[in-house]
This record gives C-alpha cells, structure tokens and sequence, in this order.
C-alpha cells in the first residue's frame, strides 16, 4: 500500500475508531478471558494446545534486543518481549491468544502485553472464514530502537506480508505511547478504555504524521532488521559509536541514519538538536583526533595518515588539519614528539 493509502487509512478509519465512544473496541490478551471483558460483537472460543513451549535463542535484533523469545510450533504461538498492539482495519479476525481463538470484527484492536502468547503466523482467519474471508490489519511493536508497523492481509488460506509495508519510525513518543497503552490496559479499573482510546488516537496520529514526512525508514522485512553494535545510552552516543566502528570506510550519511532505524531528515533534525553539530562536524573531529594518534605514535607519512582515516585527499586533509588544530600535520608530530622527549 503506498505510504499516502496508508497515511489515509489512519486517519480516515482507525483515528476516527479511536475517538467515537459508541462502542469498546479493545480486546486484552490475557491468560484468562472473560466474556465481560470483550466488546459486545467479539467472542472467544478456547482452543487445545497440542504442542510445548520452546525457548529461543534469537540473534539479537532491533539494537540488540532479543525481541521472539519462545514458540509454540505446533499451535502457531508465540512470546515476545515487546508490548504489541493490531487493528483489523477490514473485515473480520479470529486472532490466536494463548489458548483461546478471538474473533475480532472490523474497528477492533487487540493488546498484547509482553511475554503473553498469541499468533505467530497468518492467515489470521479459522473455520468458515479460513474457506470464505479475509481480513487486513496493521500491527506495531515497542522495541530498543523505536516503533516497527506494517500491514497485512488474509484472503482465505493466503497470507501477505508485503515487506513494502512495513516502516520502522525511531520516535520515543511513540514508544513510550505503546507501552502507556498496555499498560492502561491491563489495569481494568475505572476510565481505563477512555484512557487507552486517547492513547491510541495518539499514538496512530502520530504515526500517519511521520510517515507523511518521511520520516522512517523501509525494512526489506520485519525478521531482517539486523543492529551492529550494542545500544549506547543516547542518540548522540549511538552516532559516535558508528563512527569509531566505520570511520576507516568512506561513511554517508543514510548509512548511518538507516543503523540507527531512521530517515535522513529526522537523523539530521536529531543531530542537530542533540549535539549541536553536524554529522560530517562529528565525523571530521574524530578523524582528526585518530589523525593525531597516527601522527604522535607511527612513523607513517602524512598521506598514509590521512588514507589510514579515510581522507581521499593529503591536501584536503591537510587543510582540514590546519583548520582544527591550528597547524599542519608535521608540525604537530614534530611539536608532539619534542614534548614527549621533555617529559618521558
């Protein structure tokens, strides 16, 4: 669904949802269901797990995070430890929750809490509807790193996941409005569902928005989003240490604004806005510095310098140089070396 389709289906349909009060939309996955707990127009039915619980030992994904936990192979469960949040945006569900089947009408979200079993695989349609139905919702998830949404559809037998739809927005507003969300959720005391209707509307308005600005960033699929490094405490501290892991390679700027789940304009808005630099500043000023740990400790020439940190040109390396450390490159080696034959 192109990005304007999508843009228009939250803010024609599920915003609206959020917002009219005539009726509860929300279901809870929990390990008991009750009727009372459910919209009017949604049942349950409880299912027999054949199968067991297996723990697994995923690759940490989404800045290092281990998002899949366990899995039920044979009753297509899974456990993840991310809050989880889906809407059928047409037609009707029957949604897998531990050992229950939910049918869940259109207009219809589902939380899920993390750690609580619920399905892994579509089509998310059973019985009747598995011969003659299909259904389409959207989907987020809260990792380390930011917000995952996409959109899927069931026809029948057939499931799509069309990583085309799927967007990664790195917003902690949103991620913060996700778990609130759940949070809200599980309390089941007084204005709870006002609560989390307002949280909803929120949270999905604020994800038309940014994906009407671009900003976010398009998986080639949501099991394939790989982080490099280990997360740091801030934006500011993830950028540099993308820059200390890559700064011998000739970096760009999507390159790392893609590591770090973002698009460009929001990378630079965040640069900005928490370092008060630039990341070409940024990456200039830490070659610089190894620059001056290659010129003190080796015997290697000024152009080998500069090729050993990335610099296409001696000249333009030499002026850069210049420019930040108020000489050239061999009279601050020289002035180095003087000082530390004073002070051995």
């Amino acid at each position: 669904m192109p990005p304007k389709h999508l843009v228009q289906l939250l803010r024609s349909q599920v915003i609206p949802w959020t917002m009219s009060g005539t009726r509860n939309r929300i279901i809870v996955a929990r390990p008991v269901m009750r009727a009372a707990d459910l919209p009017d127009d949604a049942t349950f039915s409880r299912r027999k797990l054949s199968g067991q619980r297996n723990i697994v030992k995923q690759p940490r994904i989404h800045g290092n995070q281990r998002l899949l936990t366990a899995i039920w192979p044979e009753d297509n469960l899974h456990e993840i430890t991310a809050p989880k949040v889906s809407c059928v945006v047409h037609g009707a569900a029957d949604y897998f929750m531990s050992k229950y089947t939910v049918y869940c009408s259109e207009g219809t979200f589902q939380i899920i809490p993390p750690g609580m079993p619920h399905q892994r695989f579509g089509p998310y349609l059973q019985g009747p509807r598995l011969r003659n139905g299909n259904c389409t919702q959207i989907h987020a998830y809260a990792h380390s790193q930011g917000i995952l949404f996409w959109l899927t559809t069931s026809r029948n037998g057939e499931h799509v996941n069309d990583p085309s739809d799927n967007y990664l927005l790195s917003i902690p507003a949103l991620m913060q409005l996700l778990k609130l969300t759940v949070e809200e959720a599980l309390t089941r005391q007084r204005d709870a569902e006002l609560i989390c209707n307002n949280y909803l509307s929120a949270f999905f308005a604020l994800i038309a928005r940014e994906i009407e600005s671009g900003n976010c960033v398009k998986p080639s699929s949501q099991e394939n989003i790989h982080a490099q490094t280990h997360p740091a405490v801030s934006f500011a501290e993830q950028a540099q240490e993308y820059i200390e892991a890559n700064c011998h390679k000739m970096l760009r700027v999507d390159d790392v604004a893609k590591h770090l789940y973002m698009s460009i304009s929001h990378f630079f808005r965040r640069m900005h806005e928490e370092t008060g630099t630039t990341f070409t500043e940024l990456l200039t000023r830490y070659r610089i510095e190894q620059a001056c740990h290659l010129l003190r400790d080796t015997n290697l020439t000024v152009t080998a310098v500069a090729s050993q940190v990335s610099f296409k040109s001696p000249t333009y390396f030499q002026s850069l140089f210049r420019a930040s450390m108020g000489c050239t490159p061999t009279e601050y080696r020289n002035s180095s070396r003087q000082k530390m034959e004073r002070n051995p």
